[in-house]
């Protein structure tokens, strides 16, 4: 009897949603996924709770977000998804076997740094030892810039994630000074680092490849500060995660995060943020392959909820 009841009331949520109004839709969902997300995003929660959680929320269209369909523009999908990211100044572009960099001189760190993870193909390999100046930069930042600095060297393709899908020698590039940017310990070793789990072990399980584009932001208004050698100290990290769904469309969603500190269960939705306003912040122009409608589409409002 009890259960009956139960199935009649799932049977009318369904009812009820399928005719509502779209923002009684969203506020549905949106109750519905506070409710799933006390459990999905506890640290405490074990791993495979999570990953069913992970596949119920997927199906909620407020997380599902808005699929642009693509057609062939996708491109060279190796490292970018819809072409590599342009710059309104010269950068000097940095391919590695696990990700490629678009360096800026300059500012002496990546402006951006993009790469594919999927599910792991190696085994995890020890952490290397030291990073290393990178011979192919004019700027040839060393690690001694970042002694006693305050500020960890912060990766932007991560060692852990390119070591799982690309191996040993790839994960050795990531130790390269071109791919690190002044980043504090509490968000180097807290939110960021969190983050990057979440990618390669919650998303790519969940959606097999995922494309992802990182890099630092500076304010606009101010002269930005700077470690030895002429490291610029950023205010602020984008994150921007696309997913590519049966070849034929095209989803992201994109964070500015600040550099402070913050800690592993920061609630990353509260730093979602449209593409187009990381590209109004850095100067960058991501999509650019996509036709004109397509980055529209793709670009101009956030997403409403975390994947």
């Amino acid at each position: 009897m009890a259960g009956g009841a139960v199935l009649a009331a799932i049977v009318l949520l369904f009812v009820v949603h399928a005719v509502a109004p779209q923002s009684v839709r969203d506020k549905m969902e949106g109750f519905t996924l506070d409710a799933i997300d006390l459990v999905r995003e506890s640290r405490a929660a074990p791993a495979e709770l999570v990953f069913w959680l992970d596949l119920v929320a997927d199906h909620i269209p407020l997380v599902r977000g808005n699929t642009v369909p693509a057609g062939a523009q996708l491109g060279d999908t190796a490292h970018t998804l819809g072409g590599t990211p342009v710059a309104s100044r010269a950068l000097n572009v940095l391919p590695n076997k696990g990700y490629v960099v678009g360096y800026d001189e300059e500012r002496r760190n990546p402006a951006w740094v993009a790469y594919k993870v999927f599910p792991p193909r190696h085994s995890s390999n020890p952490r290397p030892a030291k990073f290393e100046t990178d011979m192919r930069t004019t700027a040839r930042v060393e690690t001694s810039a970042y002694s006693r600095s305050g500020y960890d060297r912060g990766h932007m393709a991560p060692n852990r994630a390119i070591s799982l899908c690309y191996g040993a020698e790839a994960q050795r590039e990531t130790f390269l000074m071109s791919n690190v940017v002044p980043q504090l310990h509490e968000l180097n070793g807290g939110f960021w680092e969190a983050f990057e789990a979440r990618v390669i072990g919650r998303y790519t399980r969940r959606f097999g490849e995922v494309w992802v584009v990182c890099g630092p932001v500076y304010e606009a208004q101010r002269t930005p500060k700077r470690l030895k050698q002429g490291v610029t100290i950023p205010d602020a990290f984008f994150i921007l995660v696309a997913d590519a769904q049966d070849g034929s469309g095209i989803r992201c969603q994109a964070f500015i995060v600040p550099n402070r500190s913050l800690k592993k269960t920061a609630d990353p939705s509260q730093f979602l943020v449209s593409v187009r306003e990381v590209e109004r912040q850095t100067g960058l122009n991501f999509f650019p392959d996509l036709p004109a409608t397509t980055q529209d589409a793709l670009e101009t409002a956030p997403a409403k909820r975390v994947w």
